[in-house]
């Protein structure tokens, strides 16, 4: 079978639209992906068994509303044409399609009309990110309701739709009218699974955080917490590794890394490759998820959490809906969101007590012995060959 994935997204280091990809060259099938282009890479490649097509790069500033739909709708267009093209030469039997944003869907109108199959992947529930980006929570707005149209026509017009959690699966059957069985929840597992391996010396106090820097993300709420106890803890260090977009919250943090005298302490470093990033968290003392509370920032599941437990080191996270949804305080140690002190109260906590944060990870890896990538993909390849038999 030829099948095809669209996603805007750098593929190289998104590890969940990668994970499908490879999945389908494992059972046999050709994947050719289309996605977005950085820096100095060709606009072709091949990786694992996936052909690349790179078809634009992404714009130095998208945190303006106006700016973010003008560049989605210029790769939507061209994947279109593209699609349509390529679809002539192979004609694909499968259409894998990622949000954001959910409207690639329609690019594939060609392959379907020839009989391809159309999954909606979605990672993110668009509405609840728009109204707290750009309206504060507000869901009476033209924008929201535009985007909640599109979800409906888009979760309606594809075969089948893979939300990115259970909440949001409930969310989407409920408000887009989809039968039950037109929609599975599939997290982002973890690819490799094992016994706790965490390496963290204790002489050393270190914290890793790999992922988005962002308000959302609650980096500053770690950053306050850093200063509150960074004179009790030996050698404390915050290493960083994410893209650093040199945006206004970004130098704001660096500000507040100055004002409260961490700059020694913290450390920013580019992103890596998943299989390197599993061998630094193993040095990580724990690992923190500080996301803030919020309508969408609350039923947003953070992978991490996965990444930590694979790396058999303890957890601490805001408690939010989505994490309490899944998980227990005998997996991990909640603080309350966006509350800085007791981020720090959890720190010195586990510091001072290793027994408690070794019940954690047990916990923990007995949850991720049943949740990774290795079990759950038998479920993408029961629905791959449903759709396409």
């Amino acid at each position: 079978m030829k099948a095809c994935m669209i996603a805007y997204t750098f593929y190289e280091v998104d590890y969940r639209v990668r994970r499908y990809a490879e999945a389908l060259v494992s059972m046999g099938h050709e994947v050719d992906m289309i996605a977005l282009r950085r820096d100095g890479e060709p606009k072709h490649g091949l990786l694992n068994g996936v052909k690349i097509d790179r078809i634009q790069k992404r714009g130095g500033n998208e945190n303006g509303l106006f700016s973010y739909i003008f560049r989605s709708l210029l790769f939507f267009l061209r994947v279109t044409l593209i699609l349509s093209l390529k679809h002539r030469k192979k004609s694909y039997k499968l259409i894998h399609v990622h949000n954001p944003p959910e409207l690639l869907v329609f690019a594939a109108f060609i392959p379907k009309l020839f009989g391809a199959k159309i999954i909606l992947d979605m990672h993110e529930n668009v509405p609840e990110f728009y109204e707290s980006k750009f309206h504060k929570g507000s869901s009476d707005t033209p924008l929201t309701k535009s985007l909640l149209f599109i979800e409906r026509i888009s979760t309606n017009y594809a075969d089948h739709v893979i939300a990115a959690h259970d909440l949001l699966k409930e969310r989407i059957i409920r408000r887009d009218g989809i039968p039950e069985e037109n929609c599975m929840a599939l997290l982002n597992y973890p690819n490799v699974v094992g016994s706790p391996e965490s390496t963290s010396n204790n002489l050393e106090f270190r914290i890793i955080y790999p992922g988005t820097i962002s308000y959302r993300h609650g980096v500053d709420i770690l950053i306050r917490a850093l200063a509150l106890v960074k004179n009790q803890l030996p050698g404390v260090r915050l290493d960083f590794y994410s893209n650093q977009r040199k945006d206004k919250y970004w130098h704001f943090l660096n500000r507040l890394i100055d004002d409260l005298g961490v700059r020694d302490n913290v450390l920013f470093y580019n992103p890596i490759k998943s299989e390197e990033l599993g061998k630094i968290l193993r040095n990580a003392t724990f690992g923190i998820v500080p996301k803030r509370a919020g309508n969408f920032e609350s039923e947003a599941f953070s992978s991490k959490i996965l990444d930590f437990m694979t790396a058999g080191i303890p957890i601490i996270a805001s408690r939010t809906k989505i994490d309490e949804f899944y998980f227990d305080d005998s997996m991990i140690m909640f603080f309350e969101p966006e509350n800085h002190q007791d981020l720090g109260k959890c720190m010195l906590d586990l510091y001072k007590n290793p027994e408690k944060g070794k019940w954690l990870v047990n916990n923990a890896n007995e949850f991720i012995k049943t949740n990774n990538w290795g079990i759950k993909k038998k479920t993408y390849f029961n629905l791959v060959n449903r759709l396409i038999k």
